[in-house]
């Protein structure tokens, strides 16, 4: 195994990662989105707007400093991750 991070979440729904940077996002079953550095095992950033149950899919665009993710809250949501 190369690196273990943990949640806070029983379930992880989706995993995207990042073309040109260390990054992952993790979709989790609690509605979080988590931005990880996978080359330092840290938490960048996480994002609460979805309001009802899983984050069912994510994923980055391949040249801008977008992801877009959708859930169960029946919502398709775009997202920024510029720093």
């Amino acid at each position: 195994m190369l690196t273990k991070f943990e949640t806070r979440s029983n379930r992880v729904k989706g995993l995207s990662f990042h073309s040109k940077r260390p990054w992952i996002l993790a979709s989790l079953h609690n509605g979080v989105i988590q931005l990880w550095d996978y080359r330092m095992g840290t938490l960048i950033d996480r994002f609460e707007e979805h309001d009802a149950g899983p984050v069912r899919g994510i994923d980055f665009h391949h040249s801008q400093p977008l992801f877009c993710s959708g859930g169960d809250d029946y919502k398709i949501k775009g997202w920024n991750h510029k720093l």
